[in-house]
């Protein structure tokens, strides 16, 4: 958004507005003079340079060369919108199967508990306790699908720091 040329755009409404409202309030009489005909022509002509300023690029974020606009600008909003990269490759798949801690049993990855002991399997990432999403077991910590979890990898003997609470939950 181009700021000075908004502010162009607010000053020329406002005097177009200004010129319709002079003569009703100084001269006290509803007559249509010049004037108010170049405040009619004025006012959406107002309009019109802000919506413009609304979309033209900021003459602070680009260069001389104009339409292609700035590399400094693009290469910083991609720096500003870049995620934190994991700190290396998650040591599972996402579509292996996994043991139950509890009776030992296989679960296949789309399920979130046990099919024999009914028990909640714990994140691969985070280690707590799964939920469901649309039929998709969730993180409860980051509410994303376990394969997208962006919870700190823990290894796999270490516990959550909700230990008491999965053992609570779990039975």
């Amino acid at each position: 958004m181009n700021r000075s040329m908004a502010y162009v755009g607010i000053a020329v409404v406002a005097a177009g507005f200004a010129l319709v409202a002079f003569p009703i309030t100084v001269l006290g009489h509803e007559v249509l003079d010049p004037e108010q005909e170049l405040g009619f022509l004025l006012a959406p002509l107002g309009v019109v340079v802000v919506l413009f300023a609304a979309v033209a690029p900021d003459p602070r974020a680009s260069t001389v060369r104009g339409t292609f606009g700035s590399e400094e600008a693009a290469f910083a909003e991609r720096v500003k919108t870049r995620r934190a990269e994991p700190e290396g490759p998650r040591p599972y798949s996402p579509s292996d199967p996994i043991r139950c801690r509890f009776c030992s049993s296989i679960i296949a990855s789309d399920l979130a508990q046990c099919p024999r002991c009914a028990r909640a399997r714990a994140c691969r990432s985070c280690r707590r306790p799964l939920g469901i999403v649309l039929d998709r077991p969730t993180c409860p910590r980051c509410a994303r699908a376990e394969g997208l979890c962006e919870c700190a990898w823990l290894p796999e003997g270490a516990a959550p720091l909700e230990t008491a609470t999965y053992a609570a939950a779990s039975e």
